[in-house]
């Protein structure tokens, strides 16, 4: 997920939402615009805990297709299964409803593009970080029996500590891990040179070897990205010890910080969330013999609980539970009342029974 290709500085990454823009998208505040792309308009949005999101809402004439819909399910599960240092993670997404959408890691950095339009192109040592990242990231994709398919400077995004790429699982074309290598060769010879479409001719003498090997034009003689990223690693670490050296390169520090602030306030009240997101599984019905516990909220790393209404009732305090063991102490006491007040009435009918006696008695004498 990244801010796409657009006109305008690229250290003003946020713009102010407009007319229509919702609220909520799948439980998530939307807080500002990204940008707009082939597929729809990217939002910077929030989970309930402040954690940013980029997220992308797909245009509604692609979601009126069910072949898409399809795809792009494919696209958001295979999104969240792959893991790597260089991959924005996918953390949530939904193919259904009138607007489908997909959320990744928010990266605060720009594009490759936006940067090299900014300050022009990147220093060797940073070119070969970026192919060593990009190279590891590509990798991952193809361990796990994927490939990027679209890989291009508008798909990486430059972090503080690092590239990453973005936007992986093409829904335009059938993807290859051949075809993966070429991309990144062009893309990081666009970095070297700052030219759309990038020319070898004007590459720099220290990454042409690695970069034509990337374009060769038959896919087997292009190497894999494992392989290159161990060959860029060695020729680094025999230079300065370190392949991190060269990164992050110089201007990118100038560009951060817009990245890292507060998006603008906006002018109209957005619309209410189109589509809220369906809960992850739906509750486990009760046992007949047994009160319905309270429904929990969602365990899902990040993702909101659903909103609730506020009960226009009062819940009656339930009685307290006694302990067992202490029930026949709390019945003494009342017994022992009952047995004192038996004794004072007996004593009292006694008493007035013998006077009677004692006053026949004296009346029979007499």
């Amino acid at each position: 997920m990244q801010p796409p290709s657009r006109p305008g500085p690229a250290f003003e990454p946020f713009q102010q939402l407009e007319p229509g823009d919702p609220a909520l998208i799948g439980g998530y505040r939307v807080l500002a615009r990204l940008g707009t792309g082939r597929l729809g308009t990217v939002y910077l949005a929030a989970t309930q805990s402040g954690r940013r999101l980029a997220l992308k809402s797909v245009r509604p004439e692609l979601a009126a297709d069910d072949a898409f819909r399809r795809r792009f399910k494919q696209e958001i599960a295979a999104g969240q299964r792959v893991r790597g240092p260089f991959l924005a993670r996918v953390v949530d997404g939904h193919a259904e409803g009138s607007r489908p959408w997909v959320a990744t890691e928010f990266v605060p950095g720009p594009t490759l593009a936006d940067a090299v339009t900014a300050n022009g192109p990147l220093p060797v040592p940073a070119v070969r970080v970026l192919l060593d990242a990009l190279a590891q990231a590509l990798q991952a994709l193809h361990d796990a029996d994927l490939a990027h398919g679209d890989l291009r400077p508008s798909n990486v995004l430059l972090a503080e500590d690092g590239p990453r790429v973005v936007d992986f699982g093409s829904l335009e074309h059938e993807p290859s891990a051949p075809g993966d290598v070429f991309m990144l060769g062009r893309t990081a010879l666009f970095a070297a040179t700052g030219q759309e479409p990038p020319d070898l001719g004007d590459c720099p003498d220290e990454l042409r070897g690695p970069i034509e090997r990337c374009l060769a034009e038959r896919p087997d003689e292009r190497p894999e990205p494992r392989t290159l990223a161990a060959e860029l690693e060695e020729d680094d670490s025999k230079e300065d010890g370190s392949p991190e050296a060269g990164w992050p390169p110089s201007g990118l520090a100038e560009l951060l910080p817009a990245y890292l602030a507060e998006p603008p306030r906006p002018d109209a009240s957005p619309l209410p969330d189109p589509d809220p997101a369906p809960s992850p599984e739906p509750p486990a019905p009760a046992a007949p013999s047994a009160p319905t516990a309270p429904t929990a909220p969602s365990t899902r790393p990040d993702v909101p609980a659903k909103a609730r209404p506020r009960p226009n009732f009062v819940v009656p305090e339930q009685p307290p539970q006694t302990d067992p063991s202490l029930a026949q102490h709390a019945v003494e006491p009342v017994m022992g009342s009952y047995r004192h007040d038996l004794v004072v009435a007996l004593g009292i009918g006694g008493g007035a029974f013998g006077l009677l006696v004692l006053i026949l008695l004296l009346l029979f004498l007499n």
